[in-house]
């Protein structure tokens, strides 16, 4: 057969680092190949580069002598080779294809030729030669050394040719592992069972879990217990089979190699190809982790690809090092560069390791992991002004005084030997503090005045700038504002802006926000964050804030567009203004007014309007539904009080109505407050709220309602509703009926309980009380404990015995009696005659399950019992389905017989319970079963025959055959 080979690959790019990128194409070379390879791209790890390929080596590769390959895989990027790879593989030599010889009657068993895994499925085949005679039916014994093999199951056994009866074995001897498969075959009609090649079954097994690696050579071993022609002789008895496996000649027994999962190679790779030395700008030491991929060997198979197993994390799996003293330090698999890192090469090699298995005791990664080492040469602060001084209006003498505030930018040249500089903005990442912190206020890339004095700004408690706060006024010019679109109910910038651009005179926040404000408003309730600027007197900006004194306003064109509350609500970051419903469409550059006010007088400093428009489209629909789940059938609610809510129909249901917009999602409108809900038709059965709760009236008759939605008062939705359809259902009334105890398939309702053959004892059913509904639908309410049954005779039939869910009636005495259900309000009654008329056997059937079916065989320990199974078939047309153990109210002993043949082999009892006592190989046990004859009966007797076939106990020894000792 083909062989599956598969490979596990790293793609390195410059300087050895990973490669993550996904190739257009990898291609594998060098061998002879029956299928195109499972070498795609997408088999690529994209954040380590490690992938695998396999390959469906054919058969043409395999010589009568060992020999080696060499496999070539080549990279492609952009349709070139960038790469490309050879590794020697060794090739095991052709297994030679062995037969039974010419003529020979007998069983070849065929096991793999390749190693195996533990744990892995292999499948296992057997076909027979019988030259002349017909092969119509076999029994075989497979065993198998269970410490090396295990079974799956019956089910994994199969055969095209035999119908198949099988049987497991587990050994009970302590001192064999050997267990056993027997299977007797049958051969199907029309089957061609006479030839050289007759393919008997196919069976799963699996290699044990635990199995010890290594050859093992009785790992399967047989015997031929019988082949046998249409004419019913043994024409070949007790042969062993023959087996064919990697030793390549007929053996008598079956050798299995087991290979252990041990590691075969160890790939690295590193989880990032760069590291920047940050510690001089932020105080803290980076960190790279240096991963492993231990490959562990595995099997392939042409169907399932390869199940390569691999480890990542290369703290846990390889053991790493370097000679690169001073660019960074290494524990365990992680390198951290940080204060003692040194600036020397720019490029750090790491080279990983992993213990193997038996054949490479070590492993070694075939490339080191390189990687590239940044350090900052010079760390520069820039402010973009070194003088805050104090903005006119918003102080006064009452109040505290506002300073200016100023960004901070921090840029680092990163560099290294044979790396270029580059220089990088790490505000973000700086450490940035004041020395004197009541001056000025140093976060978030700001620095804020606070009082008049002189500050130093420190990068990691170094003085890196120095900022001076002056009382000297700057007056404010003018104040501008945008309006950011967003959904969000709470708008808040992850990086608060600190300047705006400004663009023919609109302000625009697209530097810090994803959204500009001209984008238009399309939907009750959305809006935006309004984001504001003073133009100061030098030209500088100074972001407004709500906690500084900004408030906003809609200008009266807009006061019936924009919500108040949300304008006008103080808070600290920034203000929302949403369309609040209703709103009319509109458009300009007014719409609200940004205004900065003294926090202590109140007295406005600036205003700048804000920019908007608002279009909100018209209806193009709208839908009602009904929020519950129906199936198929019509949704349906029941009046308060009817016998069906006890049963789970609900008496209220939940409407959902939406609108649809043109180029938008359907918006709910179901409690919105211009939503109207109109009974049109059926207003007697169901009311309606207004959030679109229907309700079944107390009382009400059954019929369907149709509810309307529309949205009245609602100008863009005013010509648009939708209507839906509820049913009103309930309870019309219950029946009542009695049904054959035990129940069996077919039986249909009885009004008469007789006696039972030859016996006193009265016949009994089960009572069967159905509620149907005004839908037609029919609720089964037999066991529901608000029933009621009452007999009007309880001489004739007493109150009813329950028997576990089931209400159970019973004959006591010749005579007729009314039987009256009851479910909450609802009654039915029926006649139910008890009658000293007999109901005799008719038929009798064996329908006991023994250990074995074909031929049926009581297989167990000396002195087991167990009872036999009989269904009855009375003259009335009812049954007991199972007489022996399934009647507990009539043992089978008051008008059945039981009788064996052979009582000294298998006894029955008085109740039809059968004990073995000894083996019957030669002939098989009859037992009998007969119902006495009694008035108006007639006499039924029933055989069956059953072979016995003692287990052994502790301490026995079971030769396993049918016939011999």
């Amino acid at each position: 057969a083909d062989r599956v080979l598969g490979a596990v690959v790293s793609l390195g790019g410059a300087e050895g680092r990973p490669r993550t990128g996904r190739p257009d194409a990898i291609s594998i070379n060098g061998i002879a190949q029956s299928a195109t390879p499972n070498c795609s791209p997408s088999n690529i790890d994209t954040a380590t580069g490690v992938g695998f390929c396999d390959v469906v080596v054919a058969q043409s590769e395999f010589a009568s002598t060992p020999s080696n390959a060499t496999i070539t895989l080549a990279v492609r990027y952009g349709g070139t080779v960038a790469a490309q790879t050879s590794l020697a593989v060794p090739v095991a030599a052709r297994v030679p294809n062995v037969a039974l010889p010419a003529g020979t009657v007998g069983l070849l068993v065929s096991v793999p030729q390749s190693p195996r895994l533990p744990g892995e499925t292999f499948t296992v085949t057997a076909v027979a030669s019988s030259p002349t005679d017909s092969l119509a039916f076999f029994q075989i014994t497979i065993y198998f050394n269970a410490t090396v093999v295990s079974y799956i199951s019956d089910a994994d056994v199969t055969s095209s040719t035999y119908t198949l009866t099988l049987g497991l074995t587990a050994s009970a001897n302590p001192l064999t592992t050997l267990s056993s498969l027997s299977a007797i075959g049958a051969a199907v009609s029309g089957a061609t069972v006479t030839g050289a090649a007759i393919p008997l079954l196919t069976a799963k097994f699996k290699v044990a879990p635990s199995a010890p690696s290594g050859d093992a050579p009785s790992a399967f071993s047989g015997t031929i217990v019988s082949f046998t022609d249409v004419s019913n002789t043994n024409f070949l008895q007790l042969r062993p089979i023959m087996f064919s496996d990697s030793r390549g000649t007929l053996q008598s027994t079956g050798l299995i190699s087991v290979w252990s999962a041990e590691p075969v190679g160890l790939l690295a790779y590193a989880s990032s190809a760069e590291v920047f030395n940050l510690y001089p700008v932020s105080g803290t030491s980076s960190t790279m982790t240096v991963g492993a991929r231990l490959v562990r060997r595995s099997q392939c198979t042409t169907t399932g690809g390869c199940s390569t197993t691999s480890d990542s994390a290369g703290s846990t799996v390889g053991t790493c090092s370097t000679s690169a003293v001073g660019q960074g330090s290494l524990s365990g698999c992680v390198l951290t560069v940080g204060p003692a890192t040194t600036s020397g090469s720019a490029s750090v090699s790491i080279a990983v390791s992993a213990p193997g298995g038996d054949q490479q005791p070590v492993l070694t990664a075939p490339q080191p992991v390189s990687v590239r080492i940044w350090h900052p040469f010079n760390v520069s602060v820039s402010a973009g002004s070194d003088t805050l001084r104090r903005i006119d209006g918003p102080s006064t003498p009452a109040c505290a005084a506002v300073f200016q505030r100023t960004p901070l930018a921090v840029t680092a040249t990163f560099g290294g030997t044979g790396l270029p500089d580059v220089s990088v903005d790490v505000t973000c990442l700086a450490s940035l503090t004041s020395s004197a912190s009541a001056v000025v206020a140093v976060a978030d890339g700001l620095a804020a005045g606070l009082s008049p004095g002189t500050a130093q700004v420190l990068l990691l408690g170094r003085p890196v700038l120095s900022l001076s706060v002056t009382s000297s006024p700057v007056s404010v010019v003018c104040v501008s504002a945008a309006l950011v679109l967003s959904t969000a109910a709470t708008f808040s910038p992850s990086t608060p802006p600190t300047q705006p651009l400004a663009t023919n005179g609109s302000l625009l926040v697209s530097a810090s926000f994803a959204k500009n404000s001209e984008s238009a408003l399309v939907s009750e309730g959305s809006g935006g964050a309004v984001v504001a600027f003073a133009l100061l007197s030098d030209g500088s900006y100074h972001e407004v804030l709500p906690s500084t004194g900004l408030k906003v306003v809609p200008f009266d064109a807009f006061a019936d567009v924009f919500d108040s509350s949300t304008l006008l609500s103080t808070n600290t970051d920034y203000f929302r203004a949403f369309v609040k419903p209703d709103a009319p469409n509109a458009a300009g550059a007014c719409a609200l007014e940004a205004r900065w006010t003294n926090v202590c007088s109140n007295a406005t400093i600036a205003a700048g309007p804000i920019a908007a428009t608002v279009s909100l489209p018209s209806a193009t629909g709208a839908s009602l539904t009904i929020a519950m789940s129906c199936g198929s059938r019509p949704c349906t609610i029941s009046p308060p009080g009817d016998p069906t809510v006890r049963l789970g129909r609900p008496t209220q249901a939940q409407l959902a109505a939406t609108i649809s917009f043109q180029g938008q999602s359907p918006v709910v409108f179901t409690s919105d407050r211009r939503t109207v809900y109109t009974v049109v038709s059926g207003a007697e059965l169901v009311n309606v709220s207004s959030t679109g709760l229907v309700a079944a009236r107390p009382g009400a008759s059954f019929g369907t309602a149709t509810i309307v939605v529309s949205f009245p008062t609602y100008g863009r939705a005013a010509g648009v509703s939708a209507n839906v359809t509820l049913r009103v259902d309930g309870a019309t009334g219950v029946s009542f009926s009695a049904f054959p105890y035990p129940a069996f398939t077919g039986s249909v309702a009885t009004t008469t309980l007789r006696k039972v053959h030859c016996t006193t004892t009265y016949q009994r059913a089960a009572v069967s009380a159905i509620v149907r509904l005004s839908d037609g639908i029919d609720v089964d309410v037999s066991t529901d404990g608000l029933l009621t049954i009452v007999s009007s005779n309880t001489t004739v039939v007493p109150a009813p015995t329950k028997v576990g869910t089931q209400y159970v009636l019973q004959g006591a005495a010749a005579g007729v009696t009314t039987i009256t259900v009851g479910f909450d309000g609802l009654s039915a009654s029926a006649a139910i005659s008890v009658s000293d008329s007999s109901a005799t056997v008719a038929s009798m059937a064996w329908t006991t399950t023994w250990q074995s079916a074909s031929p049926a065989t009581f297989a167990a320990v000396r002195g087991t019992q167990q009872a036999t199974s009989l269904t009855v078939t009375f003259s009335d047309g009812t049954k007991f389905v199972d007489a022996i153990g399934g009647v507990s109210w009539l043992p089978p002993a008051q008008y059945l017989t039981f009788a064996s043949n052979d009582p000294g082999t298998i006894s029955i009892s008085s109740g039809g319970r059968v004990t073995i006592l000894a083996n019957s190989y030669l002939a098989a046990v009859t037992l009998t079963a007969s119902a006495p004859i009694c008035s108006g009966s007639n006499p039924v007797t029933l055989t069956g025959s059953v072979f016995a076939n003692l287990q052994p106990s502790v301490g026995d020894i079971d030769l396993g055959n049918q016939y011999g000792l």
